[in-house]
């Protein structure tokens, strides 16, 4: 609008502050007051300000909006006398002036509706130096309409996500935001001041879970989890936290996913099931700190953006969520179509439905200049909130309709703009509060535009952002997979560091994008070096076997402090092309290794072929998905000899010369046994060629030898029996 604009004359500016009453009546005396700045080199006298007001209501808002932004110009009646400066403005001064006006003479009719006021600065020649706009509605009193225009506030407390893998938060910024005076401290201050409001807070369950470690002793560090600084408890995250359980306890909650997530870039990007995790987090973060169960009836996508996938995501049998806000831009109304009203529907070609409540955009683009902290500013808001909210009752005075007023989620009032926002919600006559849930499950009542099937707008998390933070939560899924009943609240600490990157609080680009990534680097940097931590400790050089099976040891190694995982090894045989490879390997059991500890794992291996033979070795978690970071996997080499089976074989010829042995002198003690010319029974008669034995005499062939060998082992009873035991032993 045209409040306080810049003027007409280069450094001159003129600014409506104030207008008394802010609502005009028949019997109104109405007094509209304000400030001129020179911003010129040199002294300014002569001036005059003189104030006019449009002669009729406005018909619509559109055309009300024409005349704020200086787009329109209807025809003005002057109101009351001009105001003229007494003296000169020095360069740099600012002076007041004030015009009064009675209603009846500004030709305010008896009916309800708004009329525009613009103040003229001119000099003594009649130039006009600058204006300035506002508007004024008019109430003539009694049922000047049939039925009021609901309202009801959604109350965002809503920040940035603090929150990291490693469990200290990235700064204490936020602190500053719960002081005195704070962002966050006058929301919920301003909020709690008139009840009769019926505001629906709007919470992000990070906020409440980051101010809750702020209310204890806790750390702060970058968000690559290193170096952390201890803090002392902040006084201010504990009080603070006071009040909103005192708040939310008599006022309805709407509880966003946790980190307040962007929901339609998380549909666009197919990851639903971080959504899901999102509000399922986002509960079992809320309810312990606020003492309170939530049931989540009602989404609200980051800044109302939401298409029919969204919807259709939102309603799905896993979130079932029966009703949604959307920015009143998404469903725009028909052609032809001026009197809004906040509810509608949509249904999905497949029968789903969903109530949709639409916050009016107009109102939420107001709101987002309320940082301002000159009078004048925040006077323009509160009067154009007024003029807004009678202008929409105004157009269909006699239908029951109603308005959703949703800030943006980085809302920063002063206390006061908000709290008198809210009071003239309760005070305006054409407005009546109401909690926002009483909105939902009606049919809507004026035509609109069909919500887009699939719009992906610049606004959300980009394509390329959201791939990282995809790969990321892959990569947490594996390294959670391998977790031993960790301690109570890791995983859900995990789960918060992936939606803290998901948050739409990185919309936008610059300094919020880099915090995002910021927030992914340290992510990534904090599961790689866990999962660094648990490994395979590789065997240097080869191992040696003697024969074609056996056991080979594998150690397993867990340096992770407080958590125990459980892991399986597998190996696999390296088969060089061409070559089939008969070793093989039994599979091993899955194995719980404790935090800051070793497992020895015996590899059973049976078949290998004599020489080397190369094995992979990886870690898989219990379901048999291979951990990444093993691979590509660890190498070992075993070399079998085979030297046990050749040992055995000469064992086995010495049991073979042990026995023949035996055998010999068996026959030896026979012969000695027959007296002197008798001969045994069976046997030859000396004849030619034959000699006794042992007699030195020539032999038959290859006797000599054999007798020499059973000679030898007789003698050698002592050795042989060593050797026969060392081959029982093996």
């Amino acid at each position: 609008m045209r409040a306080a604009q810049t003027a007409q004359t280069k450094g001159v500016t003129l600014a409506i502050d104030s207008v008394s009453p802010q609502i005009a009546t028949g019997t109104s005396t109405v007094v509209v007051s304000g400030t001129v700045t020179n911003g010129t080199g040199t002294a300014l006298a002569g001036l005059s300000v003189e104030l006019d007001s449009t002669s009729a209501q406005f018909t619509s808002r559109g055309v009300m909006e024409e005349f704020t932004d200086g787009s329109f110009t209807p025809g003005l009646i002057q109101d009351g006398d001009p105001f003229d400066f007494a003296g000169s403005i020095p360069p740099g001064g600012t002076a007041s002036w004030r015009v009064g006006f009675t209603s009846a003479d500004a030709g305010m009719s008896g009916q309800f509706g708004v009329y525009g006021l613009e103040a003229e600065l001119t000099d003594p020649s009649g130039s006009i130096l600058g204006t300035s706009a506002t508007l004024l509605p008019f109430w003539p009193g009694g049922s000047a309409i049939g039925a009021k225009l609901k309202v009801a506030w959604i109350w965002p407390l809503i920040d940035q996500p603090y929150t990291q893998a490693c469990g200290w938060l990235t700064s204490d910024k936020l602190e500053s935001s719960l002081a005195a005076d704070g962002r966050l401290d006058n929301l919920l201050t301003a909020g709690t001041s008139d009840p009769s409001a019926q505001l629906t807070w709007a919470v992000d369950p990070a906020l409440v879970g980051d101010v809750q470690t702020l209310s204890s002793r806790h750390e702060v560090g970058p968000s690559s989890c290193a170096s952390p600084t201890p803090e002392p408890a902040s006084t201010a995250a504990r009080s603070w936290l006071t009040s909103l359980r005192a708040a939310t306890d008599s006022q309805p909650v709407i509880v966003t996913p946790y980190a307040n997530v962007d929901v339609a870039a998380l549909v666009h990007r197919g990851l639903i099931n971080n959504l899901e995790t999102a509000y399922q987090l986002g509960q079992e973060v809320a309810e312990p700190i606020l003492s309170k169960a939530f049931f989540i009836n009602i989404a609200l996508p980051a800044g109302g953006l939401a298409d029919q996938s969204v919807l259709t995501a939102l309603a799905s049998p896993s979130e079932r969520i029966p009703s949604v806000v959307l920015g009143s831009d998404e469903m725009p109304l028909a052609s032809g179509e001026f009197a809004d009203n906040a509810i509608s529907s949509w249904a999905s070609g497949a029968g789903t439905t969903m109530s949709v409540l639409l916050a009016d955009s107009t109102l939420t683009d107001l709101l987002k200049g309320a940082s301002t902290t000159s009078e004048s500013g925040q006077f323009a808001i509160e009067q154009q909130f007024l003029a807004e909210t009678a202008m929409i009752a105004a157009e269909a005075p006699n239908d029951p309709r109603s308005l959703v007023v949703s800030p943006p989620e980085t809302w920063d009032p002063s206390e006061g703009l908000a709290a008198h926002l809210l009071s003239e919600t309760t005070s305006a006559p054409w407005l009546q509060p109401v909690q926002l849930e009483s909105l939902t499950g009606q049919k809507g009542q004026v035509p609109r535009r069909p919500l887009q099937g699939t719009s992906i707008s610049p606004r959300e998390l980009g394509k390329q952002y959201l791939n990282s933070v995809s790969a990321l939560d892959a990569k947490l899924t594996v390294y959670s997979s391998i977790l031993s009943d960790p301690p109570a609240g890791y995983r859900t600490q995990l789960a918060e560091a992936v939606a803290a990157t998901e948050s739409s609080a990185w919309r936008g680009g610059g300094t919020a994008a880099a915090q995002g990534e910021a927030l992914v680097t340290g992510l990534n940097q904090y599961l790689m070096d866990a999962e660094g931590k648990v490994k395979i400790i590789p065997q240097p050089g080869q191992i040696s076997m003697a024969g074609a099976s056996g056991l080979i040891p594998v150690t397993i190694q867990n340096d992770l402090e407080r958590q125990a995982v459980r892991v399986r090894l597998v190996a696999t045989v390296v088969t060089a092309r061409g070559y089939t490879d008969t070793l093989t390997i039994a599979q091993q059991k899955v194995i719980t290794i404790p935090p800051g500890q070793v497992r020895l794992v015996k590899l059973s291996i049976r078949s290998a072929r004599q020489g080397s033979t190369t094995i992979d070795l990886s870690l898989t978690n219990a379901n048999g998905t291979v951990l990444p970071w093993t691979i590509p996997p660890t190498q070992l080499t075993i070399n079998s000899t085979r030297y046990g089976q050749a040992i055995l074989i000469l064992i086995a010829g010495a049991i073979g010369l042990l026995l023949l042995s035996s055998a010999l002198r068996s026959g030896r003690r026979r012969l000695s046994a027959v007296p002197d010319g008798a001969m045994p029974d069976g046997a030859m008669p000396d004849g030619p060629g034959a000699s006794s034995a042992g007699s030195g005499t020539d032999e038959g062939p290859g006797s000599g030898n054999v007798m020499a060998g059973a000679q030898y082992l007789t003698e050698a009873p002592d050795d042989l029996a060593d050797a026969r035991r060392g081959a029982d032993d093996t």
